[in-house]
């Protein structure tokens, strides 16, 4: 007895060690692949424009920006319950920098951070002028509309009300939290290990034993929360009264900008979040046409909802389900004004 005890033991302790060393093997790899192409070198490429992109607002923005200029493009969507070899070759990934997502590539140039690489397809496409102010008016409000949205990519998981806090990201944490709650520890250890696409959001705090009732039971997301929906209901407010004054259809003006496809990312995140509908319905008349205007374009169907996953819809669903049964968790969801 005493013998079969220590051989299982010793089996427990060897397999504890080769996971270890591989552990270790996985992360010496990952070292090496940490010190490839930076903003501007040319990476691996098969098609003049390619995209690496996921569900995230920032590759929502550059996904909507490259639909509204009609720029075809070579899809890699990078998904989270699969592992670097199976959503991107390692050839590619030896030459990264970094991990962070969307990156887009002209010709096998490296051009990160959505905002940046909607200046360069303006800039570089024949159809970007199409998305340009067209007056001095328009102009001086695109100018505005750049400082009052948040530009921040997805690698900016700080929450609102902190120094770089990211409302997007805050807002979206109830979604991320059902989604969260259907993985399993095992599948998170290995996107963890095995996908550094997602290393740095599964590593930020906010994130960590995140669940739907996070943001109810966790003082500090509450606060971040109810910040983020403030900083989102003065933007909308502001969108009001911006479309009440000019009388155009989009915020600018007559012209459809980029300021447009950034409100259109925002609500449809908000969406998402199970938000919009009474924000629309709170004395916003102008937005709620507005909306109306933004998905009959085709671009909101062919960035956005096209790329929206079943996992997402359902954890969706989820925080729908909660708030019908958790009244002060719903109360957490209603408009401040």
């Amino acid at each position: 007895m005493i013998e079969i005890v220590a051989l299982t033991v010793i089996g427990i302790l060897l397999a504890a060690l080769l996971l270890f060393v591989r552990l270790q093997r996985i992360n010496q790899g990952i070292r090496k692949i940490l010190t490839g192409a930076k903003e501007g070198e040319t990476l691996p490429h098969t098609h003049e424009w390619e995209l690496y992109h996921n569900e995230q607002a920032p590759s929502q923005r550059i996904r909507t920006c490259l639909a509204e200029l009609q720029i075809a493009y070579k899809s890699h969507e990078v998904r989270i319950a699969t592992d670097i070899k199976n959503s991107v070759s390692t050839d590619f990934m030896k030459r990264l920098s970094n991990f962070q997502l969307p990156l887009l590539l002209h010709n096998g140039r490296a051009i990160y951070n959505s905002r940046q690489q909607i200046s360069y397809l303006v800039a570089q496409h024949a159809q970007g002028a199409k998305l340009l102010p067209a007056t001095d008016e328009e102009k001086t409000r695109f100018e505005y509309w750049l400082n009052k949205l948040s530009g921040r990519d997805e690698n900016d998981f700080s929450l609102a009300g902190s120094a770089s806090g990211n409302e997007l990201f805050t807002i979206a944490l109830p979604v991320m939290g059902a989604f969260l709650e259907h993985l399993k520890a095992k599948l998170l250890l290995k996107i963890f290990i095995l996908n550094p696409f997602f290393r740095q959001p599964l590593n930020s705090p906010a994130l960590r034993a995140l669940n739907t009732l996070s943001i109810l039971e966790n003082p500090v997301l509450t606060e971040a929360f109810e910040t983020a929906k403030e900083i989102i209901e003065d933007q909308l407010d502001e969108a009001e009264r911006s479309l009440k004054t000019h009388g155009g259809c989009w915020v600018i003006g007559a012209t459809f900008s980029q300021i447009d496809i950034e409100m259109m990312v925002l609500l449809y995140r908000l969406k998402q979040v199970t938000m919009l509908e009474d924000l629309l319905q709170s004395g916003r008349p102008n937005l709620a046409i507005y909306w109306d205007r933004l998905i009959s374009r085709p671009s909101y169907k062919i960035a956005l909802v096209n790329h929206t996953r079943s996992a997402t819809k359902a954890a969706t669903k989820k925080v729908l389900a909660t708030r019908a049964t958790n009244l002060e968790f719903d109360e957490l969801f209603r408009v401040n004004h």
